[in-house]
């Protein structure tokens, strides 16, 4: 569905001819880290984005978290679900969307639509980060920086075409959203049940199998 999504969208974009300042259509907002020494502001309830742990396309969970305390002493805010995710230093260029809320490291940057669907500026930035990608051959493409989201330009999408696009991608998006959450729940269940069949805790030889 990911590789169907980003054709129709390509086919639509390739059709504008109407060019726009990046940053008209997406703001580009940064993270923060709280205190490492800090024991209070660590291993809470809430994920903590970072560049390894950009999922595809949704990341459900990270391997850091922190505490409401942390979230209080860092610069990030708790970003909604679908906010999407661009690693700006370490792994650059990698794209993701949160598929819980979650805060943010400052090696990325979290991207919000001006009165658009978070699916277009998934979308957008994709083409986005291709660009800069292309600008950068031949060099190093070592890092990400806010002016390079200031001076990129893309091709807004008729209304008709948004309306189109969001119709049939938002259904395709929800379902692989759907589905990657019930792959987490099953994984949990299956890590916290496989101890207790190993140990003999929860006893199944008297199951009809």
């Amino acid at each position: 569905m990911e590789h169907q999504s980003l054709a129709l969208f390509s086919n639509y974009y390739e059709q504008s001819n109407t060019e726009i300042d990046f940053t008209d259509l997406i703001q580009v907002l940064g993270g923060g880290t709280p205190k490492t020494r800090e024991s209070t502001y660590w291993n809470g309830n809430i994920p903590f984005f970072t560049p390894k742990d950009v999922g595809f396309p949704y990341t459900l969970a990270t391997e850091k978290t922190i505490t409401e305390d942390g979230l209080l002493h860092c610069n990030s805010r708790l970003y909604p679900v679908n906010t999407v995710f661009v690693t700006a230093r370490g792994t650059v260029g990698k794209v993701g969307i949160a598929g819980v809320p979650m805060a943010m490291n400052q090696s990325c940057y979290a991207l919000i639509g001006k009165g658009i669907h978070q699916l277009l500026v998934y979308f957008y930035t994709l083409k986005a980060i291709d660009r800069l990608k292309h600008k950068a051959s031949g060099a190093v493409f070592d890092a990400i920086i806010t002016k390079d989201f200031e001076t990129e330009q893309v091709f807004k999408l008729s209304p008709n075409d948004t309306d189109t696009f969001i119709r049939i991608v938002e259904p395709m998006y929800q379902s692989i959203l759907n589905n990657s959450i019930e792959k987490q729940r099953l994984i949990a269940l299956r890590d916290s049940l496989l101890p207790k069949l190993m140990s003999g805790e929860i006893d199944i030889s008297k199951l009809d199998i």
